[in-house]
């Protein structure tokens, strides 16, 4: 017993010894690593070129690495790319941000350094509690873990190699977009390939970094470079102040989910994007009095000089347009525009500057994106893109809407002063993006369509009160109208007091507070109709009264006055459009244009047509959530559009262009023709018809009463037994193949097209908003069995007069019988 007692003993004792001195060597050998890298660090920062600021970049032996100091790991960053340079501008462009910036954080973990995305989607109110268990749920992910290199004597400063984190393709800084346009379409992708990819440069300032990459892909089986820009952005330590969303106002918003112990639910909060517009704290009492200070931070737009003088002069004016409505809160020179400055320290792709850029691409666009701080809404920067070919289609744009007025468009080229003030509206428009306003398209609905031809008024007040609206140039305006402003409008009434709304300082740190003078203000002004909000929509266009490119309250008065301006062009088309010794390429252009501009103002008149005014009520303004269009007024836009539609043949097709050019102007009427006479029979018209009919079944226009008002209009004739026109007839086609189409029958295929909308300035984040603009009564309602039994219905009408119809016309005759032959295979 003793002996094995004392084996026991000595085995166990050798064993902690063993154990003792493997962990000895163990520390011993981690004590020699971190002694390691603290004694390196010297060596380190002496062998490497470095370039000093908020994070210092130290470059060796063409190896980049960063040098981040311990005080930084409780300070957040914006980490963001910029396309700088590309091979290929087709999908991608030089200035474009692709993403929204990421929100991160530094932090070391004792071996490595890692880079955190900070959770900003949920937040709570109550950090000792709810946010213990909020960490817990929402804990920051790790976008990247960094080897440490060298570690400063006292533990301070770390570097860090960041050669394969600028050399990877990582998707939140590549420079292809994620998912389809903001219309459909696919994005665009590429493969990635590291021996052509370069770190370029590095530069360091006291609040950011940014490091240039040259990236290789392959795209589409061809070589494909951009040039990135990717930047670290300190944010300030002390949040702006949170500004509440209102629907009633169009402004872009941050979207959080509060977490409290306040409210029976889990909160939804809303903050607008906006500049932190303030005054010196020393001059605060001084604005409180009511004197005229300078902000603290004033926004500066640098123009690049890559832009002709000619067009500069005119966007540096469209961007202090907006300066009258900052001199309405009391701020003056709170928006300035300068040229690029010959400084070789300024860079367009730095995060610090906010730059009007200039692109050179064939697209027709320009667009006005910002970065924001999603803490609280703050815009840090704000970028516009000056597509090179919106020359193009502004030029177009005012020939079609105007050129029957004003003999000065009747040009290939126009002066500069005309073309400069369309584009110091696009440059005042896309600025007010910059600020954070969505589009206001429901603005130019506030004016009467006859104020328009009125030059007193539109002198006054241009075309619409919000230069967030698409109402382009005066269309509305005849031969005659002596003195009638045709050009862009200004900034208007609702901008002023949209700027005042979002960006007057109120001196307080209660949301409710804030909420109270907010509301107060919209409520004061509810029923004047210059300071409504009209939210564009997307997709599915309910509302009549907030159109893209209508002007007035009345689409159908507005497009009869387009409709007959439209006919002097054409008429003088080739005298106003063609150049000597040119092809007729330019008239046949500007001709497709005013294609596009006819089968607008058919557009807007078709969403009077189970159309409903949407509102955003609140409770105790009296206003309900959206009103129908009333019946008289749904019968009235059909009947404008059949009457167009039999028409159109006698006009619109120029005989003089088609003899000089080659086209095919009767099918792409034919096509157009077609879809016209049958989009208001679409599921969700009837939908919000059937809606109409169960909530007011007096007043209602009745789905039963539209598809018999378009059955009597589209078999007129044949009712009548008169010979049928060609487009007779396509309308005829068109309509059966529609009615087996939406009826769920098998048949032959459609060939029309949808409606052409152009647009200028398109923006991702407005996608998030559109849902706003969104009514429920969108959603089918009523059983799809039922608008299946409404499309039977229909095509049994068209069955049995077809049966009885026998015509002296041969053309006639075989199209009912081929109409007979498609209508037997899906009712018999």
């Amino acid at each position: 017993m003793k002996r094995s007692l004392i084996v026991t003993l000595l085995f166990v004792l050798i064993c902690n010894v063993t154990y003792s001195q493997f962990w000895k060597k163990k520390d011993a050998k981690s004590d020699t690593t971190a002694v390691d890298k603290k004694s390196s660090y010297d060596t380190f920062k002496k062998e490497a070129k470095i370039s000093e600021g908020i994070l210092n970049v130290l470059v060796k032996k063409d190896k980049y690495y960063l040098e981040i100091n311990k005080e930084l790991f409780k300070r957040e960053f914006l980490l963001g790319s910029r396309v700088s340079e590309v091979s290929n501008n087709t999908d991608v462009l030089a200035g474009q941000q692709l993403r929204q910036p990421l929100l991160v954080r530094w932090e070391y973990d004792g071996d490595k350094m890692l880079l955190k995305i900070i959770n900003t989607r949920f937040i709570t109110d109550d950090p000792e509690h709810i946010g213990v268990a909020l960490k817990r749920n929402y804990t920051d992910p790790i976008m990247k873990s960094f080897k440490v290199e060298a570690i400063s004597k006292d533990s301070t400063s770390f570097i860090i190699d960041v050669n394969k984190f600028f050399l990877s393709d990582i998707k939140e800084l590549n420079p292809f977009k994620q998912g389809g346009g903001m219309f459909g379409g696919k994005a665009t992708a590429g493969s990635y390939i590291s021996d052509n990819s370069k770190i370029l440069s590095a530069k360091c300032f006291p609040k950011n970094i940014n490091i240039k990459t040259r990236m290789g892909y392959t795209v589409k089986k061809k070589p494909f470079v951009a040039v990135m820009t990717r930047s670290f952005l300190l944010l300030p330590e002390k949040i702006m102040q949170p500004h509440l969303y209102d629907k009633r106002m169009g402004y872009f918003k941050e979207i959080k989910y509060l977490y409290t112990s306040k409210q029976d639910e889990l909160k939804k909060v809303e903050y607008i994007n906006k500049w932190n517009i303030a005054p010196k704290p020393e001059d605060v009492e001084k604005y409180k009095k009511g004197e005229m200070v300078e902000p603290e931070n004033p926004i500066v737009y640098y123009v690049d000089t890559a832009i002709p003088e000619k067009w500069r002069k005119y966007i540096r004016q469209g961007i202090e347009d907006w300066q009258v409505a900052f001199e309405s809160i009391g701020f003056k020179n709170a928006i300035v525009a300068k040229d690029y400055p010959n400084d070789p320290d300024f860079d367009p792709d730095d995060i610090r500057y906010s730059c009007y850029r200039y692109i050179t691409t064939h697209v027709s666009n320009s667009m006005g994106p910002s970065w924001v701080d999603p803490r609280s809404g703050e815009i840090i920067q704000g970028d516009v893109l000056f597509y090179h070919n919106v020359i193009k289609i502004l030029h177009n744009w005012q020939f079609v809407q105007t050129a029957a007025v004003d003999p000065e468009v009747r040009k290939p080229v126009f002066d500069d002063d005309k073309m400069g003030q369309s584009l110091r509206y696009v440059a005042a428009h896309e600025i007010g993006h910059t600020l954070g306003l969505m589009h206001n398209m429901g603005a130019s609905y506030a004016y009467p369509v006859d104020s328009l031809r009125s030059a007193s008024f539109t002198q006054k007040y241009g075309t619409t009160p919000s230069i967030m609206d698409y109402a382009r140039y005066n269309y509305v305006a005849q031969p005659g109208d002596k003195g009638v402003r045709l050009t862009p409008p200004d900034l208007g009434v609702y901008d002023i007091f949209a700027i005042k709304w979002g960006y007057k300082p109120l001196f307080t740190d209660s949301l409710e507070e804030q909420y109270k003078t907010l509301n107060k203000w919209i409520l004061d002004l509810q029923d004047d109709p210059m300071f409504t909000y009209g939210a564009q929509q997307i997709l599915i266009e309910n509302d009549p009264s907030a159109q893209s490119e209508s002007l007035g309250d009345d689409a159908i008065k507005a497009s009869l006055y387009g409709i007959k301006n439209l006919k002097i062009i054409n008429k003088n088309l080739i005298e106003w459009t063609a150049i000597e010794n040119k092809s007729y390429a330019q008239s046949t252009a500007i001709y497709d244009v005013m294609h596009d501009q006819m089968w607008r103002y058919m557009h807007h008149v078709c969403k009077y047509i189970g159309g409903v005014y949407l509102n955003n009520p609140v409770k105790g303004d009296g206003k309900t959530s959206y009103t129908y269009v009333s019946r008289k007024k749904q019968k009235e836009a059909l009947d404008f559009l059949f009457n167009q539609l039999s028409d159109m043949p006698k006009w619109i097709i120029n005989k003089d262009l088609k003899m000089h050019d080659s086209f095919q102007d009767g099918d792409i009427l034919a096509e157009y023709m077609g879809e016209i006479s049958v989009t208001i029979l679409n599921p969700v018209v009837l939908s919000r018809l059937k809606q109409f009919e169960l909530d007011d079944p007096k007043n209602a226009y009745t789905q039963i009463e539209l598809m018999d008002d378009v059955f009597n209009k589209v078999w007129a004739k044949t009712k009548r037994n008169q010979k049928l026109t060609y487009y007779d007839i396509v309308i005829q086609q068109e309509y059966i193949k529609y009615l087996m189409k939406y009826g769920k029958y098998s048949a032959i295929g459609t060939s029309a097209k949808s409606f052409k909308t152009m647009h200028i300035c398109s923006h991702d984040k407005c996608k998030h908003n559109y849902e706003e603009s969104a009514l429920p009564l969108t959603k089918q309602s009523g059983s799809n069995t039922v608008l299946n039994a409404l499309y039977h219905y229909e095509l049994k009408k068209v069955y049995k007069l077809l049966s009885t119809k026998h015509s002296s016309d041969k053309m006639t005759q075989i199209h009912y019988d081929n109409m007979l032959d498609q209508l037997k295979k899906v009712l018999e």
